[in-house]
């Protein structure tokens, strides 16, 4: 950190920032993070953890992070025509924004200007092309996760002679989970949506083959038997579906991962395959909606099983690996930790803007 000092004591800023220069950076001044990063003359291999490192200060000292609604300004047309060259020379929709708007209000002009958008959040958005239905032609292994991922919000029933799979969430990842599990396998289509109960989100659907009946036949039957890779299957699956991983505030390193559900009976039989597996859990009482939790503190048995599973989930996979890696990034880890968890809710309010405008605008058509 000395070359950073350095700087830091040219432009007269004390570090570690306070929260008083925070706040006037951040909510008076309204730079962004990335910008904070560099009005403090940080200097890291990656720009991303300059970034991550202001993010996690800000969290830190109490600053609350804008929301993405906030960073919107005048936009000019000669903005965007650079938006415009940008997003043709391959930058993303968060590279353009910068921070300084909302990468949905990116999004919109880049639309209104008839840009053809290829950005993961705008591909999520479109209607997957349809195709023919294809069997089921996955491992044991395969099967177990698909079967493991049902038990939590995923619906499943017969739509005429297919098998319909759909699930709503304001996260876009776990859009793309859904999407990569059974998007190769028949027509998928992924839509905005306004519920009373959550608000603005997305719905992805899937038809399927009748050779995913096992989903509907077996939804409730967890694997009584089965080897230790179709266990640890089952688990991941539940576990991309239902289940947290988190470090307990306050204390040195210490994760947590839970599986909820409100079935007890699936409970049980996590515990007992969690302890033939050689881990400890416990289960605490359910909560105001009737959903339980069975935890473990442990912090080895904690990184052998999130080693072990077989995850697919997008955020939680990255939450693995920065726990299997924290011996390796030292006191870069706390840092990279706090600037994914923003890094997610960031893209979770954007995505959920992005419904938002979708609809709305739809609802001016009308």
């Amino acid at each position: 950190m000395a070359e950073e000092k350095d700087e830091v004591r040219s432009v007269g800023l004390a570090w570690p920032p306070t929260r008083e220069d925070l706040q006037r950076l951040y909510i008076e001044q309204k730079l962004s993070a990335a910008r904070i990063s560099k009005v403090y003359g940080l200097k890291y291999a990656r720009d991303k953890t300059a970034e991550s490192t202001i993010l996690h200060h800000l969290k830190k000292n109490g600053v609350k992070r804008r929301d993405p609604a906030e960073h919107v300004r005048k936009v000019s047309e000669e903005m965007v025509d650079a938006w415009v060259a940008r997003y043709q020379n391959g930058e993303s929709l968060k590279q353009i924004a910068e921070g300084l708007v909302s990468p949905v209000s990116v999004f919109n002009h880049l639309r209104k200007r008839g840009v053809q958008l290829r950005d993961r959040v705008e591909a999520q958005i479109k209607t997957v092309k349809r195709f023919q239905k294809f069997p089921f032609q996955g491992s044991e292994e395969e099967r177990a996760y698909l079967l493991g991922f049902t038990r939590g919000d995923l619906g499943v029933a017969r739509h005429g002679r297919a098998i319909r799979v759909k699930t709503s969430s304001t996260h876009p990842a776990m859009i793309e989970l859904v999407l990569s599990l059974f998007g190769c396998y028949g027509p998928s289509r992924v839509y905005p949506r306004y519920s009373k109960m959550v608000g603005y989100e997305w719905s992805v659907e899937a038809e399927l083959d009748q050779s995913f009946e096992f989903l509907l036949i077996e939804k409730d039957m967890p694997p009584a038997n089965g080897s230790r890779k179709i266990i640890l299957s089952y688990l991941a699956g539940l576990f991309d579906s239902e289940g947290s991983v988190w470090l307990w505030e306050g204390r040195t390193f210490a994760p947590r991962v839970s599986f909820t559900n409100k079935d007890l009976t699936m409970l049980g039989w996590i515990e007992t395959r969690l302890t033939q597996l050689g881990f400890y859990s416990a289960r605490g009482p359910p909560d105001g909606r009737d959903v339980s939790r069975t935890s473990m503190w442990r912090k080895g048995e904690i990184l052998a099983l999130i080693q072990a599973m077989p995850l697919r989930h997008p955020e939680k996979k990255a939450k693995a690996r920065l726990l299997l890696g924290r011996e390796d990034l030292g006191s870069e880890f706390e840092v990279r930790w706090y600037g994914l968890l923003d890094d997610i809710e960031y893209d979770r309010a954007t995505f959920i803007q992005l419904a938002q405008s979708i609809l709305e605008a739809r609802a001016k058509v009308v």
